[in-house]
């Protein structure tokens, strides 16, 4: 039971949009599925690795769920009943063909433009991070790794560029497959950013694409989409195992020959143990943000509470976040909330998180139903994920975000191009 609460208490915050939005059309929700699956119900029902941690940490770590995940629906449903309208983005205002070949033009430069980029900023690192003698290493540039600000932000910004227009320049050649040269551009950006093994960047893109054209054609294209992707994401994990770059040494279950099946297709999703490892420490020397954490990821550097620094702090007990190979833990929103401000933390941030997602989805609707074109589609899909997906997730904003949200103006709003 304890760990259906868990799957049910993390699932809320990536597919609860379905209690609001039942629909093919809901392609966020749908493209959190597999991960919800391999992340939280392998670890916490079949595995049930919530059983190798104290029973007061997992009641404390199921309470939070709990009590996120009411408070979340009560803001999902909140936010749901605001009235969508007509705006002032370009995509409303002009003509489905004139609003097409303005972005055709404008994917073409920034793909170009975000290409040249990510070329440069691997010839500044002098390393790609796949073939470095130590991928984890190199990918998150610790230790003799570590590059000057302005390479990283060099390669850092030509690569959200890339990963931000890549479903757009892909729809583009998908309705008009004369257009090569787009599938060319595509298919050099996809290979750049496999380099950097930031996978989920990568493919993601491609990945939306197949949504949005599968989900859209007809209900057997979205069943099968559905299979797709959760073979895409088990082929994923067992990729990352069998290579070396994920091994049991990295994981919660370092010495468990059990369910091996099992323990492989969710290695790459280690969340449920994080989590709970997370809370260990944390409750062992409590240091509250007191709400730091919301700013902290948009200073540059290794600012001490960007949260993923903070985070790493916490389960490194005071090492040097420096010499840490990890990105971070991932936290759900109520965890986020109680380091902040305790119990009524928890309860605010959820309910803010929820009525952010309840509008993005009310809007999301009604940009679907109101065009029929699959590129202005991708463009709305690709907006919410890469500008709007900040909302809910206000209490880890980053500074990695900027550069998408500025791609995005190009898109959104009407310039001048010469």
């Amino acid at each position: 039971m304890v760990g259906v609460i868990i799957f049910l208490g993390s699932a809320v915050y990536m597919c609860g949009s379905y209690l609001i939005w039942p629909s093919r059309y809901n392609i966020t929700a749908h493209l959190n599925l597999a991960f919800v699956f391999l992340a939280f119900f392998v670890p916490a029902v079949i595995l049930e690795n919530q059983n190798d941690f104290a029973p007061e940490l997992v009641t404390l770590y199921t309470e939070l769920l709990i009590v996120g995940a009411i408070f979340y629906v009560i803001g999902l449903f909140t936010g749901f009943q605001i009235k969508a309208g007509p705006t002032s983005f370009s995509f409303d205002v002009l003509e489905t063909k004139i609003y097409e070949r303005r972005v055709i033009r404008i994917t073409k430069i920034l793909l170009i433009s975000g290409i040249i980029g990510e070329t440069l900023g691997y010839l500044l690192m002098g390393f790609v991070p796949m073939f470095a003698a130590d991928p984890l290493a190199a990918k998150f540039f610790r230790g003799p790794y570590a590059v000057p600000a302005y390479v990283s932000a060099i390669y850092l910004s030509s690569f959200f560029i890339l990963s931000t227009i890549v479903p757009i320049g892909l729809m583009i050649w998908y309705q008009n497959k004369k257009k090569v040269l787009f599938l060319f551009l595509i298919v050099t950006a996809v290979g750049l950013m496999m380099l950097s093994l930031a996978r989920s960047p990568a493919f993601s893109g491609i990945v939306l694409t197949v949504a949005v054209i599968m989900s859209f054609k007809s209900k057997k294209l979205f069943v099968a989409f559905i299979l797709l992707i959760f073979g895409l994401y088990a082929f994923s994990s067992v990729f990352y195992f069998i290579t070396g770059i994920r091994d049991y040494s990295e994981m919660g279950f370092a010495l468990k020959t059990d369910h091996v099946f099992w323990r492989v297709l969710s290695s790459g999703s280690n969340d449920v143990n994080e989590q709970l490892d997370f809370l260990r420490y944390f409750n062992n020397n409590p240091e509250w943000t007191y709400g730091q954490t919301i700013y902290g990821g948009l200073i540059p550097g290794h600012y001490y509470w960007n949260p993923s620094v903070y985070t790493l702090r916490v389960i490194t007990m005071g090492q040097d976040v420096n010499e840490v190979i990890s990105g971070g833990v991932r936290l759900p929103a109520p965890m986020w909330g109680y380091v902040s401000f305790q119990w009524p933390g928890a309860a605010i941030f959820s309910f803010l998180s929820g009525f952010a997602r309840g509008a993005i989805i009310k809007y999301t609707k009604y940009w679907v139903n109101k065009h029929k074109s699959l590129l202005v589609i991708i463009i709305v899909m690709s907006i919410n994920i890469a500008v709007f997906e900040s909302l809910p997730y206000f209490f880890i904003l980053s500074m990695y975000t900027i550069p998408p949200i500025l791609v995005f103006l190009f898109y959104m709003f009407r310039f001048k191009l010469k």
